[in-house]
């Protein structure tokens, strides 16, 4: 398979799936409602809104880290092929899991539900970074300390998310915060994403 046709295909996923997040709004039914009474179904949407913000951010950041990290990789072999297909599986659950969470954003089945979905995606991108450094999938002006260090910032976030996923089962409302925080922190470019070689990004 061409890298053209790996990306291409990719990224129709990622733009799928950011698309379906908007489904997570659904208002009850509302016959003969007034102004006032439409405008509070309204506001009470609000954890939805906060949970569409979180996932629109963190598919962005996973679509981002995807391309700049296949910016740098020569060539795709079918096992790269295959870990790519199980994170982009992953990645089309995250709407199912927004929708859950901004519906009960209190409810820890909810947070952990969410957690997993992410971690689910962490670790299918991590193991298909590291089949690439196996692989030597990289360009040769990618030095093995550039590959490590960023193999070093994808493991954090790893476990960050796995943290926060297990905390989901004791405190939802913290685990919430834990993701949201995780987000705005890895807008700013750091380690290895600052140049124009690899993203170490932590999703």
């Amino acid at each position: 398979m061409t890298k053209v046709r790996f990306e291409t295909f990719s990224d129709a996923v990622f733009a799928f799936a950011i698309t379906l997040l908007a489904l997570g709004f659904v208002l009850p039914a509302l016959q003969g409602a007034t102004n006032r009474e439409l405008a509070v179904a309204l506001l009470r949407l609000w954890p939805n809104l906060i949970a569409y913000g979180l996932s629109f951010s963190v598919i962005g950041l996973l679509w981002q880290n995807h391309h700049a990290l296949f910016r740098s990789v020569h060539h795709v072999d079918r096992w790269t092929v295959f870990w790519n297909l199980l994170l982009l599986a992953g990645t089309v659950l995250i709407p199912f899991a927004t929708t859950t969470l901004g519906s009960h954003p209190t409810l820890p089945a909810a947070a952990f539900l969410y957690g997993l979905v992410l971690s689910t995606c962490a670790t299918f991108f991590n193991v298909m970074f590291v089949h690439l450094a196996r692989s030597n999938a990289f360009d040769q002006e990618v030095g093995q300390a550039t590959i490590a260090s960023t193999l070093r910032a994808y493991w954090s976030g790893w476990a960050v998310y796995i943290a926060a996923t297990l905390l989901a089962l004791v405190a939802p409302i913290i685990s919430f915060a834990v993701y949201l925080a995780l987000v705005v922190y890895f807008i700013v470019p750091r380690g290895t994403d600052a140049d124009a070689t690899l993203s170490a990004r932590r999703w």
